[in-house]
């Protein structure tokens, strides 16, 4: 992995790194490199690919999740998959913390391993169905998961008034479209729609941030 082409994205997004940063970042990408080819983690196979498509992407909410969140929250990743944003945000925030939600036995080892590879305090793996899970986090994200009308009922589920919901979409139409979709369902909630500039990626992504997300009864 190119520690300069990360240490540029981090700049680029405004994001205050040191050296340990990137040696956890560099350790959590030699991780999915080392068991891609048997787990299937992530359908790119470059280890700067998977930097730019998969790292910078999720650090560049960075300054979303700082401003909606607050040291000593609880954040939960669902649908972790190989670990994309908790992981990342995780070594990017160490004052809050992630527990990354993952149903499928293979990726909630590698994350339970990555996280031990990289010395993660802040950071737990619970091996559950969104479906199951019984906790109330302080805010939710998800990336690469199902659409919002999707799993609504799940996340309502384990959110109150009070918690922020974070979510990384491409298009902002899509985003747009999924938020009308879920309003038709009966579901209310104050939402912004943020574009994101990932660095060296030439691709359109944006973050949902949802706030007193509710059910109509």
């Amino acid at each position: 992995m190119d520690r300069e082409l990360l240490e540029s994205g981090l700049e680029r997004i405004g994001i205050p790194f040191t050296g340990d940063t990137v040696d956890k970042i560099s350790s959590y990408v030699g991780e999915i490199m080392l068991f891609n080819p048997a787990y299937k983690l992530v359908g790119d196979k470059d280890a700067d690919e998977i930097l730019i498509r998969h790292v910078l992407d999720s650090a560049a909410a960075y300054p979303a999740f700082m401003s909606n969140t607050e040291p000593g929250s609880v954040i939960a990743d669902l649908g972790s998959g190989a670990g994309f944003p908790g992981m990342v945000l995780a070594i990017l925030m160490p004052d809050r913390h992630f527990v990354l939600v993952e149903r499928m036995r293979r990726r909630s080892q590698f994350l339970a391993l990555a996280i031990a590879r990289t010395g993660l305090r802040n950071t737990e793996c619970d091996e559950k169905d969104l479906k199951e899970e019984k906790r109330v986090f302080d805010a939710v994200t998800a990336r690469a998961f199902h659409p919002l009308y999707d799993i609504a009922e799940e996340v309502t589920d384990v959110i109150t008034p009070d918690s922020v919901s974070l979510f990384y979409k491409g298009q902002r139409q899509n985003a747009v479209s999924e938020l009308d979709v879920l309003r038709g369902e009966g579901y209310s909630f104050d939402a912004e729609v943020l574009d994101l500039k990932v660095p060296y990626l030439d691709e359109r992504r944006t973050l949902c941030v949802l706030r007193n997300w509710t059910k109509n009864r």
